[in-house]
């Protein structure tokens, strides 16, 4: 069975299989050398069975787009979890242990030159600890290794979009270009 068909057959997680109106699987290119990483379906993705389309999906893609990234064409869109949890709460640890195999798959086969890890649960998955013990600005515009390729760890879409401080949308946009060098280095080399 393909992946994307596993994935969207999966009841590993009976309350989010039980609660879903769409599987999001991902969006973008594969290959692909920029893999934008997020935490998990909010309803308008749940409704849409796409990643990244409500407000703050917008708002990346948007930020994105201003240093010359377009969605569909120069990143691969996705998440941690492939179903959202209900009323948007965080994802549970077996949760996201269930999604890690359907996971590990995708980024294998979008064979990214750089991840960038979009808050708390991103973060955790990359530096493969609990999200409990994430605090995104400790390590915010950090690379670390990951998987054979880089990691960039930065704050979430919608954490910038809720925070009206001018410095966290400027930071976001840094880590996206700095994602955008450290793909082009990793070209050159």
């Amino acid at each position: 069975m393909k992946l994307t068909d596993r994935i969207k057959n999966c009841t590993l997680c009976p309350e989010l299989a039980s609660t879903r109106h769409n599987v999001v699987i991902g969006e973008g290119p594969i290959p692909c050398d920029i893999l934008f990483l997020g935490e998990a379906p909010g309803e308008k993705e749940d409704e849409s069975g796409r990643p990244f389309v409500g407000q703050s999906g917008k708002l990346q893609e948007a930020l994105a787009a201003s240093i010359g990234l377009k969605r569909g064409v120069d990143y691969h869109i996705l998440n941690i979890l492939k179903c959202r949890p209900p009323g948007n709460r965080d994802p549970m640890p077996e949760e996201v242990e269930n999604c890690k195999k359907y996971l590990v798959e995708q980024i294998k086969k979008i064979k990214p030159k750089v991840v960038v890890a979009f808050g708390r649960f991103a973060q955790a998955f990359v530096l493969e600890i609990p999200a409990s013990k994430v605090k995104v600005s400790a390590r915010l515009g950090e690379v670390v290794d990951f998987m054979g390729t880089k990691a960039i760890l930065t704050y979430h879409p919608s954490y910038v979009m809720r925070n009206h401080n001018p410095e966290v949308r400027t930071a976001f946009i840094r880590h996206l270009r700095k994602a955008k060098r450290t793909c082009a280095a990793q070209v050159v080399n």
